[in-house]
Parts: C-alpha cells; structure tokens; sequence
C-alpha cells in the first residue's frame, strides 16, 4: 500500500460558499418577482425576499453541516 500523506489547509485555502447562496437567493427570487407581477418594484422585492430566504437556510440548514462546505 501506499502513504497516504492529506495536505495541511490553512484558513486561507478555505473557501466560504455561503455568498453563493445569497447570490442565488436574489437573483432567482428578483426574477420570480419581476416573473409574477411583470413589474420592477416586484423584481426587488422578490429579490429581498430571496436573500431573506438565502439566509435561513444558511444560518439554519447548513449550520450543522460544516464538513460538506
């Protein structure tokens, strides 16, 4: 067999998905909104809609799982 030899990471090489989410949540929220109402007030509030929904699924669904991200 042969050494197995993992790599140390530091902090840095650490990537913090959790932005990505946040994105997503906006832009897919706005275009539900913009989608729905056929407006530009919806399109933004579709989008604060999303990032709030963005939100807690990262603070609650991923929170216990630290070793998938």
């Amino acid at each position: 067999m042969e050494d197995h030899i993992e790599a140390h990471e530091d902090r840095s090489s650490k990537k913090n998905i959790n932005s990505y989410f946040y994105l997503l949540g906006a832009v897919f929220g706005g275009l539900t909104g913009g989608f729905v109402q056929e407006s530009f007030l919806a399109t933004v509030i579709g989008a604060v809609v999303g990032l709030l929904f963005a939100g807690f699924f990262v603070s609650n669904v991923l929170k216990g799982r630290t070793h998938d991200r």
